[in-house]
C-alpha cells in the first residue's frame, strides 16, 4: 500500500506520527542547545573566579564583563534545559522521565538563584574596598544552592536512562545515563562536591547525548 493508500485510510495515524517526528526533533534541538549556550560562557571560565573569596572577588572586579558574560550564558542554559527535558518527559508520557524532569528543574531552580547571586550580590561585594561581613554566609548559601543542583541532575540521569530502558530504547543509551548518573553523584559525595565532578557543564552532558539520539530517530 502506497503512502496515499495509507493517508486515505488512516490520516490521523499519519498526522500522528508527523506531529511526534516534529516534536522529538523540537526536544531534540532544545537539549542539544542546553549543553552549546552553557559552553558559550563556560569555555572563558577563570579558576581564579572560584578561588578564596578574597582573590575571587579581586579578579571578578578586574574582569567583571567576562564574569558577567560566563553567568549569563550558564543562565539562559538553565532555562533551556529544563524545558527540553519536561518536552522529553511530555514525549515519552512516561512516569520515570517526568520525575527525572522534576529532579533536574528542582535543581535547576536551586542553580538559577545561586547565578542571580553571583550576578547581583557577589558583583557588587566585588566592587567594595572590603568585603562585607555578610558575604561569607550568603556565599556558603549559594554553595549549597550549587550543590543541590549538581546532586539533583545527577539523580535525573539515572532516572532518565532508567526511562529509556522502560521504554525500549537503545540499552547503550540507557545504561549510559544510569551509569553516569550513579557514578558521578558518588564521585561528587565522595569528593566533598569538588574535583573532577564538579564542573556545572557536566550537568548538561547526558541531556545533550539523549538530544542527539532523538535528533537521530527522525
Amino acid at each position: 500500500m502506497d503512502r496515499q493508500a495509507v493517508a486515505a485510510a488512516y490520516p490521523r495515524a499519519l498526522d500522528t506520527h508527523t506531529e511526534r517526528v516534529h516534536a522529538s526533533t523540537v526536544v531534540g534541538l532544545v537539549l542539544v542547545a542546553g549543553l552549546l549556550i552553557f559552553a558559550t560562557g563556560a569555555v572563558f571560565w577563570r579558576m581564579a573566579f572560584q578561588g578564596p573569596p578574597e582573590q575571587a572577588l579581586a579578579a571578578i572586579h578586574v574582569e567583571h564583563r567576562r564574569h558577567t558574560w560566563i553567568l549569563t550564558w550558564m543562565l539562559v542554559a538553565m532555562i533551556v534545559t529544563p524545558a527540553g527535558l519536561a518536552g522529553y518527559a511530555m514525549l515519552a508520557a512516561s512516569p520515570l522521565a517526568a520525575m527525572a524532569a522534576a529532579a533536574y528543574n528542582i535543581g535547576a531552580v536551586a542553580w538559577i538563584a545561586a547565578l542571580t547571586f553571583r550576578l547581583t550580590v557577589q558583583r557588587w561585594a566585588a566592587a567594595q574596598p572590603a568585603i562585607p561581613d555578610f558575604f561569607a554566609p550568603l556565599n556558603a548559601w549559594a554553595t549549597g544552592l550549587y550543590t543541590v543542583h549538581m546532586t539533583s541532575a545527577y539523580a535525573a540521569f539515572a532516572a532518565l536512562g532508567a526511562a529509556v530502558l522502560a521504554a525500549d530504547g537503545p540499552s547503550w543509551l540507557g545504561w549510559l545515563g544510569i551509569g553516569l548518573g550513579v557514578g558521578c553523584l558518588a564521585g561528587f559525595v565522595a569528593t566533598r562536591f569538588a574535583g573532577p565532578f564538579n564542573p556545572p557543564i557536566l550537568a548538561h552532558t547526558y541531556t545533550a547525548v539523549l538530544g542527539v539520539w532523538l535528533l537521530t530517530q527522525t
